[in-house]
């Protein structure tokens, strides 16, 4: 192929991002377009700077033109716009251009689901995983054929079977639900309305399983820790009964030591010692004199 019939390569990351958007005919991850970009190697006589860059780009690069294309599309009002529903990307006719798009391919008035299926349909999206029977109990009547309508647009599914008794089935939404009415992903239903909020799907799923029975290793265990721990709290109460008992038998000792200590300190010694006769004698002498002066 000669220089003047080759083909440029393209302007940028984001052209080549729209293209396969365009091509596509299912909605694309950023992880399927970065990797069909990535595919692609460099013909002979290209220039491989360019082409190794487009090899070597990265998921920041392809979510940035992805960011561009939508905000050139918005910009250009060119009649589709980019589209992101459960994590993939698609270019979609905007609303408004719907009307003439259906009379080009002469297609009926697009199907409308009844109040009931849409009630239905809203009860499962926000209260999933969810049982017909819980449907039922909220809305009152019942909803066999609404349920039937729903699973044959394909907006809801079986995503498992609960634990509990009769083991019912439990209904949830699908992508095609997100598409069809436009949502990225599940977490935008609470922005719709702030009064109505999604339940929290890991407890609502646990709340489907069947109580966990114990064995009897672990009911032994489990009693034989309630013992010792009785066992415990016996001896500590009999500990602490001996200390009180030990300290209230030394309180009476101790004070009946200060008592002996503190009579120590006043004895009165009755014994007559020799001094005490020296005393007397001399009284004796001077009760001598004083009659000798008298005289």
């Amino acid at each position: 192929m000669s220089d003047e019939s080759r083909i440029p390569l393209p302007r940028s990351l984001q052209e080549i991002v729209g293209a396969l958007l365009f091509a596509s005919e299912t909605p694309l991850t950023a992880g399927e377009l970065r990797d069909a970009v990535r595919a692609v190697e460099p013909e002979p006589g290209e220039d491989e700077e360019v082409a190794q860059v487009y090899r070597t780009a990265t998921g920041r690069e392809v979510d940035a033109a992805l960011k561009g294309l939508e905000k050139a599309l918005n910009v250009a009002n060119c009649g589709f716009s980019l589209v992101c529903t459960g994590g993939t990307y698609r270019l979609q006719t905007v609303p408004s251009c719907g009307r003439y798009v259906r009379a080009m391919l002469k297609l009926d008035r697009p199907s409308r689901l009844g109040r009931a299926s849409l009630e239905t349909l809203a009860i499962i999206a926000y209260r999933q995983p969810i049982t017909k029977g819980e449907v039922e109990e909220i809305r009152g009547v019942d909803v066999s054929g609404n349920i039937k309508t729903l699973m044959d647009l394909q907006l809801i599914r079986l995503v498992g079977k609960s634990e509990l008794p009769g083991h019912p089935f439990l209904y949830g939404t699908t992508s095609l639900f997100l598409e069809h009415f436009g949502l990225a992903s599940l977490q935008q239903l609470n922005e719709l309305d702030p009064t109505l909020q999604r339940s929290n799907p890991r407890e609502k799923a646990a709340s489907y399983r069947k109580p966990v029975k114990q064995t009897e290793l672990e009911l032994a265990a489990k009693e034989e820790a309630a013992e010792k721990e009785a066992d415990e709290k016996a001896a500590q109460e009999k500990q602490e009964e001996e200390i009180a008992k030990a300290e209230k038998a030394n309180a009476p000792q101790s004070e009946a030591d200060e008592e002996e200590k503190t009579q120590d300190l006043f004895i009165v010694d009755e014994e007559e010692d020799e001094f005490d006769e020296e005393d007397e004698e001399d009284e004796f002498d001077e009760e001598d004199e004083e009659e000798d002066e008298e005289e």
